[in-house]
């Protein structure tokens, strides 16, 4: 039987279509769950997280490899995925990924809703893992892997290369999902880095960068000034002080957009120490 035809029963017994509310989708390709899976190098010692769990799909594969912690927010589906799924190395969570605080986990796979795509990353990110194979939107994806002077490249990209290497890996045809996508949607593998230079305080690295984002098109110089409010507060520097040092900073000139992610941890430990 094809998962689709699966799917079918499934949406039969426990009374359910896919919620557009949520931008639900359910991957009905063996194949392309199978390459998910693969990507991240499962061993018996992983314990992995899943975000929106959905039919278990996914699910069941991971569960064959290693422990899992599965996530579900939808009603429906988490009573399917208790009533579907053998519970021996298995733990279900009912509720919003970006409101709860998991078990641990060193590792990711994940169909996430690409509606909260952000969230999730910038959760991600600040809880850590070892390596996440996560399906997303292609324009989403490129935002995450961009480079400075492109198009997709904002605060969310420099986070994401800071704390990990960013890969794009294959597509995955609209085909494989029921309802189908208008999209495009790729496979990205998020693997931790093991950073030489470092920021001293990962949390207002964040703010900071988030701030200047916010005038990604002005000099470095001026984005500075216009953030102070924003950045400063709890980095106990005043104002004078600040000013001070942005007339000795290197890259003053240059558009907030076209600054890498090595050269904004190395403005970060210039203005705030490390």
């Amino acid at each position: 039987m094809s998962l689709f035809e699966e799917l079918n029963q499934l949406m039969v017994k426990y009374r359910f279509r896919p919620n557009r509310k949520l931008a639900q989708l359910f991957v009905v390709d063996s194949e392309a769950i199978q390459q998910v899976v693969e990507a991240a190098d499962l061993k018996s010692t992983d314990v992995v997280l899943e975000i929106g769990a959905g039919t278990g799909f996914v699910t069941r594969e991971l569960q064959k490899k290693c422990r899992v912690i599965a996530v579900e927010l939808d009603d429906s589906l988490f009573r399917l995925l208790s009533g579907e799924l053998p519970k021996g190395n298995l733990e279900l969570v009912h509720g919003n990924f970006l409101d709860l605080n998991l078990g641990k986990f060193n590792k990711v796979v994940s169909f996430p809703p690409y509606t909260i795509a952000s969230g999730i990353i910038y959760r991600l990110l600040e809880t850590g893992f070892e390596k996440a194979v996560l399906v997303f939107q292609a324009e989403f994806a490129e935002r995450l892997a961009a480079k400075p002077g492109f198009f997709e490249y904002n605060a969310l990209s420099v986070l994401a290369q800071y704390f990990c290497n960013v890969n794009v890996l294959q597509k995955i045809h609209a085909s494989s999902f029921f309802p189908s996508p208008r999209v495009d949607s790729v496979v990205v593998l998020l693997s931790w880095k093991k950073r030489k230079k470092t920021v001293n305080d990962a949390k207002k690295f964040k703010k900071f960068v988030q701030s200047l984002f916010r005038f990604s098109n002005k000099n470095l110089c001026n984005a500075l000034e216009k953030s102070y409010q924003f950045i400063c507060p709890g980095l106990k520097i005043s104002r004078k002080e600040f000013e001070k040092k942005i007339c000795e900073i290197k890259f003053g000139n240059v558009k907030v957009k076209l600054i890498s992610c090595d050269e904004f941890v190395e403005i970060f430990n210039f203005l705030f120490g490390k």
